[in-house]
């Protein structure tokens, strides 16, 4: 059984990555029954044709694997794809993620239609190596074995493998399997070293389980590495998963990183809830998405144009699914033209910038491009046309990793340390890093949550400053307004700590003052009308004539006929200069009739210690509902507290 779980067998020998020099992933290529599998045997002593179907056929049908190991310890992942048209999805899924390919032509047969929409569809990846592997050489004679070399080599002239050697081989004689090996070995060596330190990342494209051990996933690990006893998601879904133990081509490993087949047995998580198109990753660095920006490429081998909003197969990572291709500079893309679009999904798939993908026809299935996500979680739908747009998706497909993501974070807003994480595909540490050289520039501004486009937030601030003045209008009475009213405009934007941040750097800035009781505006100046003051005066005038009985709204409104709302605003006014008091549910008091009440209650209770409802009355001289009303609202100013029937003097009251 390939897989052992995280406690070895006996006899088991543990292999870190360490242990090898180099280690890369190459798949196979090519038409059906042009001798893939049959090299692939050949080369690593393993028949990788493992389905029942696929032996009684003799075809290749999905995905499989074998390992080409090398006498300096330097090992390469075979993925041996199948050749039938009908199984492309599966080539494209085994393509995925390779570093170099292993190209198998028939020499009888030549260059066939599977040979070169395998050849596009790896172009279309950015799979830039390989080793092209003439075979069934055994059975024809050496000038036929020229002209077909030669025949080959023109065609792929103009294809990423036109300097890729070109070896004669036989799998049934062992004719050229030698020199075959040493190509495969040189191309590992060329191979560029993968991200080791970035966030863990396996797109996977097979699901199993074994009793006694669980849920077994595999795949190429892309990004990255992992060790028994981390903790995965599995997305999209987000369902996290323990890693039990992992294995590296029969053999347990401790650790496996960038680079490396592997597969890794889960707990916590049910065979059923995961498959091929699902990606393993470290948590909170990926994101699932229905709707990504792209630069899209229709291949010179296609023979329509791309129409806007054509529906597609897409085919990213491990994953297929359909979407739709929304161009935004024109209503069709030709063949071997390339655009900016957004592709749209009906189901979530999991992806990173510089992501490539193949796209296929609806029905029926042919390669017509591919493509490469530019941003893969857009807020929204792109307005089509629009010169800015296009002008800012140009700038973060052509510009380096850097500049790519600044742009991102300007376009969409902003971005928390874990969307970041998730966009660059980095750890906490290279994603922080991105983002403080983005305040460095002075594009950015570290928020306690985010960290958002300068621009952005100085437009907040202005509409902030601009929601308060109208509020200001609006409540022309109040010297200070609630909170909110500062607030209001960006409370869905932010966090509740972003959001006092921006209030603090108004306020830093001379935009506005907060304290206890509300904010204002430095810009506002308040006051009331010329026709205003003397209805105001003669509100105060009116109240302190009544005294200590003071006077109800009605009976304020009653004096001036409908003007209730004027009135109702100049006894703000009132309140807020500090001019009169509410008395608690029975009208208004005059300010310096208040304070000489106030100033009867302290004498009370300094003459008898805690006093009376009844007392209070006497003392005041007023009803006793005015005096009820009063008392509570010295209760609710702090400067009374009642205990049960009586009351004690406090303080004076907090107006």
């Amino acid at each position: 059984m390939d897989f052992l779980c995280g406690c070895l067998s006996k006899g088991d020998k543990d292999v870190t990555q360490q242990t090898l020099a180099k280690y890369v992933v190459v798949g196979t290529a090519g038409h059906i029954d042009h001798g893939k599998t049959a090299l692939v045997k050949a080369l690593t002593g393993r028949n990788t044709d493992r389905l029942k179907e696929e032996q009684e056929r003799g075809i290749s049908i999905d995905i499989n694997f074998a390992p080409l190991s090398f006498a300096d310890g330097s090992l390469i992942g075979m993925v041996d794809v199948p050749g039938h048209e009908r199984f492309i999805h599966n080539m494209v899924a085994g393509a995925a993620g390779i570093d170099g390919a292993l190209l198998a032509i028939d020499v009888n047969e030549g260059m066939m239609p599977q040979t070169v929409e395998h050849i596009e569809i790896l172009r279309l990846l950015g799979v830039q190596r390989g080793v092209v592997a003439l075979t069934k050489c055994d059975t024809v004679d050496a000038e036929w074995l020229e002209m077909c070399a030669a025949i080959v080599q023109e065609a792929l002239a103009s294809t990423p493998f036109a300097s890729s050697p070109v070896i004669a081989t036989s799998a049934k004689t062992g004719m050229g399997l030698a020199e075959l090996k040493t190509a495969l070995h040189d191309l590992a060596l060329a191979v560029p070293a993968r991200d080791v330190a970035g966030a863990f990342r396996l797109p996977v494209d097979k699901v199993f389980t074994i009793p006694g051990f669980g849920t077994v996933v595999s795949g190429t690990v892309w990004r990255g590495q992992v060790q028994a006893g981390d903790v995965l998601e599995c997305l999209p879904g987000r369902k996290r998963a323990r890693v039990r133990g992992l294995q590296g081509h029969g053999q347990a490993i401790h650790r496996v990183q960038a680079g490396r087949r592997a597969a890794l047995n889960l707990s916590g998580i049910d065979h059923q809830e995961v498959h091929r198109g699902f990606v393993c990753a470290a948590p909170g660095t990926l994101f699932e998405t229905k709707l990504l920006d792209a630069r899209i490429q229709v291949s010179g081998t296609y023979v329509k144009p791309l129409r806007h909003r054509e529906r597609v197969h897409v085919y990213l990572g491990t994953a297929a699914g359909i979407g739709r291709v929304l161009l935004l500079e024109a209503d069709v893309l030709a063949p071997g033209k390339t655009g900016l679009a957004q592709v749209l999904l009906e189901k979530a798939i999991v992806c990173e910038p510089f992501d490539r993908f193949v796209l296929r026809t609806y029905s029926p299935l042919v390669t017509l491009g591919g493509g490469q996500v530019i941003n893969p979680t857009p807020t929204r739908l792109l307005r089509r046309k629009r010169v800015e747009v296009i002008e800012r998706l140009s700038r973060q497909a052509e510009g380096t990793p850097q500049d790519r993501f600044l742009a991102w974070v300007v376009q969409t807003g902003g971005a928390s340390l874990q969307q970041a994480m998730a966009q660059l595909g980095s750890t906490e540490a290279e994603a922080r890093n991105a983002l403080d050289i983005g305040v460095k520039r002075g594009i950015l501004q570290e928020l306690p949550s985010a960290w958002y486009p300068v621009d952005a937030l100085r437009i907040v601030l202005d509409a902030m400053a601009t929601t308060l003045m109208a509020e200001h209008v609006r409540q022309r009475f109040s010297l200070t307004l609630p909170h909110n009213a500062l607030t209001q405009s960006a409370a869905g934007q932010f966090s509740a700590r972003d959001l006092d941040w921006l209030v603090q750097e108004g306020q830093r800035l001379g935009r506005w003052e907060v304290n206890g009781s509300g904010v204002r505006s430095t810009q506002w100046q308040g006051g009331l009308s010329q026709t205003e003051q003397p209805l105001y005066e003669q509100l105060l005038n009116r109240l302190q004539v009544a005294g200590t009985q003071g006077m109800s709204f009605t009976d304020l409104a009653g004096l001036y006929p409908r003007q209730e709302k004027l009135v109702a605003g100049l006894l703000q006014w009132g309140k807020a200069q500090g001019s009169l008091v509410e008395v608690h549910g029975v009208g208004y008091v005059h300010r310096q009739v208040f304070d000489e009440m106030a100033a009867q209650l302290r004498n009370l209770f300094s003459e008898l210690g805690p006093f009376t409802v009844a007392q209070a009355r006497d003392k005041l001289q007023a009803g006793r509902k005015w005096t009820v009303a009063l008392l509570e609202t010295l209760d609710a100013l702090g400067a009374t507290r009642r205990q049960g029937d009586v009351r004690r003097w406090m303080a004076p009251p907090k107006l």
